[in-house]
């Protein structure tokens, strides 16, 4: 399949997906490049395992033809409040018991989006296992390999997982 079919069938995939949203506006978000070791997460910032998943999915991105994905706060910031909420009212789920869903969260953090997608696993003890696990998955593996997005933020707590991808909005 050529590149450009490729796109366009991740790009249809990931709508389809049940945690894929379509446009809708938000407030800008600052987007920076993937840092590049985990090594050098602060306690304000993502812990190492949140940043070595943005690593990896960017490793895996650029082998199957995609543009790494820029390491965004607002993405980060949706990502670990879910992951946070999730520990803290045990429940598994793109969406809170409340019905709010990534497009949601990704808006209240301050992103600008036209399309957005989330990935969520639960029970991985370190980012290999989890990234190994959505690439296993067809509509996880979609999202990831979806060259579309440009951005992306991973919140990590207790063994669960939240990845936030999305590409810019006007």
């Amino acid at each position: 399949m050529n590149a450009s079919r490729r796109l366009a069938a991740a790009s249809v995939a990931a709508a389809l997906a049940a945690c894929a949203h379509p446009a809708a506006r938000a407030a800008p978000a600052t987007a920076r490049p993937a840092p590049p070791s985990a090594s050098a997460a602060s306690p304000s910032s993502p812990d190492a395992m949140a940043l070595e998943v943005g690593r990896l999915v960017n490793e895996h991105r650029v082998r199957v033809g995609c543009h790494p994905l820029l390491w965004d706060s607002a993405a980060a910031r949706a990502a670990q409040a879910h992951t946070d909420d999730m520990v803290r009212r045990g429940y598994f789920a793109h969406e809170s018991p409340e019905g709010r869903n990534v497009g949601n969260r990704l808006h209240d953090a301050g992103g600008t989006w036209r399309g957005v997608a989330e990935n969520i696993a639960s029970g991985q003890r370190t980012a290999q296992g989890v990234v190994q696990s959505w690439l296993d998955s067809p509509g996880h593996r979609q999202n990831i390999e979806n060259c579309l997005y440009t951005r992306q933020g991973v919140g990590h707590r207790a063994n669960v997982w939240t990845h936030v991808f999305y590409n810019v909005g006007l």
